[in-house]
């Protein structure tokens, strides 16, 4: 039993490494290929199903898939297309396994690929460091397979199965709630399908019960995206949903046809091999339980969609909805996600300037919005502090990121100042210049290709609004000098310039960042 534990264990550390490491060489291509390729129904398919091969988890695909959903990335109705190709392809674990896993000797395969994967990581450029890990993550994995196979040989002593008789109701919920507990506890359905094909390779479990669990792990990798789902958007919500609904359905027509679908592997596993090998049966059989749920989803899913649209429907928007946790190990996708939080705290900003302007009145709206912009920023802030940007690309992206926020966050500063009241008064051309220019920004904020020339009005304020501070500045005083003024009304109309000034500098420089963000995605692209 300690070699199964032991077994288990190497190869879900083997799994987390290689799903990292993947993760981590793909994952700042996975939002723009995300957006490119998922737009129908096949096409969203097939990406869930590359994404799960290439990382081989389908729990990493199913969470990114719920961060992309909370972020606006892909629609819902995309994800439904996404996870379902999640499911097909988690089964090339299985299909791994039972090709390779008990034919050759994975110990001694296994061994030196950890050893090149791990000098890759001690002594190679930062940029190669990461592909060791993927090396050492994969002959973890074959390590971990082939310490499975020699437990299970000395475990069936141990552990019998042979009440689990499957012509009783009894114990085919049992061996499917066993199946379910594995994947919950191991975290992984890959790492329960490969103790499950080690278990019925060494003879501790028949073919059908292997079958059971395998049903059973397949509701149970639903659990994942559940737990992730909650406190997230109610979009992640709706595709946790999805996934659980997906497997349940599947698992239930598959278990009521249960008898024809061995058959048909069987039958399969004959005409590939000339003869019945059950390990390779119990792989195809994963495969045809995700490929029955997609045949049957697939027609439906837009009735689908809207059907869980009604029963999970969509709340107030938060400024921070999008700002999903799942993102952080894609910094590509938590930046852009940042990117467009920002766009929604410019445009609350601005419209509460604007309700300023017209009413001339501190409204408790005005003080709520801002205060939950206040919060916002704090928020994005954390979200921001949990990416890791490696690439150079993403890293300068990063930093426009944090230099908007940090413009935001003084604009906030701005907006609390009581300059503001002396600004309406004092200088009323000045402001309802600056009205005019607000009104237009909050139209076209929101079109990402319009943000140059946002940044391009709010510049050439800026620098005007410098050179008129000055040359009001020293007249101002000027005229306290020759009494024409009082030194007071000077003080406030100076003071309350400044406010100006730096209200639209901090617009500028806030809209610039945001202007060499979209400039690097285009020279990226």
């Amino acid at each position: 039993m300690i070699t199964v534990f032991g077994g288990i264990g190497i190869f879900l550390i083997g799994m987390s490494m290689l799903t990292n490491g993947l993760k981590e060489i793909a994952g700042e291509a996975l939002k723009k290929w995300l957006n490119k390729i998922t737009r129908g129904t096949f096409s969203s398919l097939f990406t869930g199903l590359f994404m799960t091969i290439i990382m081989q988890s389908s729990t990493a695909t199913t969470l990114l898939t719920v961060g992309f959903v909370s972020a606006g990335l892909i629609s819902f109705v995309q994800s439904i297309g996404v996870i379902i190709g999640a499911n097909i392809g988690s089964t090339s674990t299985g299909w791994i396994i039972s090709l390779l896993g008990f034919k050759i000797s994975l110990q001694a395969m296994a061994l030196p690929i950890i050893g090149v994967g791990a000098f890759m990581q001690l002594i190679a450029p930062y940029n190669i460091k990461k592909f060791g890990s993927v090396l050492v993550g994969f002959g973890l994995l074959f390590l971990g397979i082939d310490l499975l196979q020699q437990g299970m040989n000395s475990a069936q002593e141990l552990i019998s199965f042979d009440s689990f008789k499957t012509d009783s109701i009894w114990s085919i919920f049992l061996l499917i709630i066993i199946g379910i507990v594995m994947t919950i506890i191991m975290q992984a359905s890959s790492a329960a399908m490969a103790a499950t094909l080690a278990a019925l390779f060494s003879g501790a479990i028949d073919y059908e019960q292997a079958a059971y669990l395998v049903i059973g792990q397949n509701i149970g990798t639903t659990a994942t995206a559940i737990f992730a789902s909650i406190g997230s958007s109610i979009a992640a919500k709706r595709t946790a949903t999805t996934h659980l609904l997906f497997n349940v359905i599947t698992a239930i027509i598959v278990t009521i046809f249960f008898k024809y679908i061995l058959q048909l592997t069987e039958a399969i596993s004959i005409w590939m091999t000339g003869t019945m090998d059950e390990t390779l049966g119990l792989a195809m059989f994963h495969t045809l339980f995700s490929i029955i749920g997609a045949i049957l989803f697939l027609p439906f899913i837009k009735p689908f969609a809207r059907l869980l649209e009604k029963l999970l429907p969509e709340k107030e928007n938060a400024l921070t909805r999008n700002l999903d946790a799942n993102l952080v190990s894609v910094p590509a996708a938590a930046l852009e996600v940042s990117y467009t939080t920002l766009v929604q705290l410019m445009k609350q900003l601005t419209n509460v300037l604007l309700e300023f302007l017209q009413t001339k009145k501190v409204t408790p709206n005005f003080e709520k919005k801002v205060a939950e912009v206040e919060e916002a920023v704090e928020i994005t802030r954390q979200f921001l502090d949990s990416v890791q940007s490696n690439s150079s690309k993403i890293r300068n992206k990063h930093i426009d990121i944090l230099h908007t926020l940090d413009h935001v966050s003084r604009l906030i500063k701005v907006f609390r100042e009581q300059q503001k009241f002396e600004a309406v008064t004092l200088h009323e051309s000045i402001m309802n210049q600056v009205q005019d220019t607000m009104s237009e920004v909050e139209k076209l904020l929101d079109q990402k290709e319009k943000i140059v020339e946002i940044e391009n009005t709010f510049e050439q304020i800026s620098q005007k609004m410098a050179l008129e501070r000055k040359r009001r500045r020293n007249e101002y005083f000027e005229r306290t000098v020759v009494n024409e003024t009082q030194l007071d009304v000077a003080v406030s109309k100076v003071e309350s310039i400044l406010w100006i000034d730096r209200l639209v500098y901090h617009y500028w420089r806030a809209t610039a960042r945001m202007s060499m963000f979209t400039s690097t995605e285009k020279n990226k692209d």
